[in-house]
Order: structure tokens, then C-alpha cells, then sequence
């Protein structure tokens, strides 16, 4: 029984070493690259850009468009920006308030490296 304990034993302590020895190679690695979105006031159409150093970070990105107010903020639109990193939310109709767009963050996985767009919350817009 000893020698049965001390063989598992062993092969517990060898998968371990090989376990510490190849993790490095396994690692990933993030890359984290700032956004930023922006929004002129110009109404009933708000848009705007999402602004980044890296493309990838612009394109298709998820903007959300908030009226605020006490408490939670209200959600009133959201869009996706195109290949140039442009976005419109249409309020229809517009009461006046004070608005604000936010880029969401994003996560892309490519070989072992994680890019990161982080998210950015733009100005607010005070309609009125």
C-alpha cells in the first residue's frame, strides 16, 4: 500500500513540475487601447464618432445613447458604428435634458492575445 501511495505521489509532484514548466507558453497576453466617443448637440439626430488608435477599436462598435435624469439614467437609443466609426440615435421626440453617449468595451481573442477597446463615456449635451 505504501509503495502504491508513493507512486501517486510522485506522478502528482511530476505532473505538477511539467504543469509550472510549459505555463509560460501558455500564456496570453492583453492589450488594452483607450476609446473615445464623441457627440456634437446637434438634435433630433444624435451622432457622433468612436475614436480610437487602434481601427479595430472604431469599427462596430456598441454606443448607447442616455438621457440623464435622478436616479438611473434612461436608455434611449443604441447603435453600432460603421467602418469609419460614425453612429446616429434618432430621439423623436426630443424633450428638452441633458444627453450623453457611451462606447461599450469590447474583448477580441486572436493567438494568444487579448485586445481590450476599453469604454469611454462622452460629454453631455444639454438640449433646451
Amino acid at each position: 500500500m505504501r509503495k502504491r501511495s508513493a507512486i501517486v505521489i510522485a506522478a502528482t509532484v511530476g505532473a505538477l513540475a511539467l504543469l509550472g514548466t510549459t505555463s509560460p507558453g501558455l500564456a496570453t497576453q492583453t492589450v488594452k487601447f483607450d476609446s473615445k466617443v464623441t457627440m456634437p448637440p446637434n438634435a433630433p439626430a444624435f451622432h457622433g464618432r468612436v475614436k480610437s488608435s487602434k481601427h479595430a477599436c472604431e469599427v462596430h462598435r456598441k454606443v448607447k445613447l442616455f438621457k440623464q435624469r435622478p436616479g438611473p439614467d434612461k436608455l434611449l437609443g443604441k447603435d453600432r458604428s460603421n467602418r469609419r466609426g460614425k453612429w446616429k440615435v434618432i430621439v423623436d421626440p426630443l424633450n428638452p435634458g441633458s444627453y450623453y453617449a457611451k462606447v461599450v468595451r469590447r474583448e477580441e481573442g486572436a493567438a494568444g492575445t487579448i485586445f481590450v477597446c476599453r469604454g469611454d463615456r462622452g460629454p453631455v449635451a444639454t438640449i433646451g
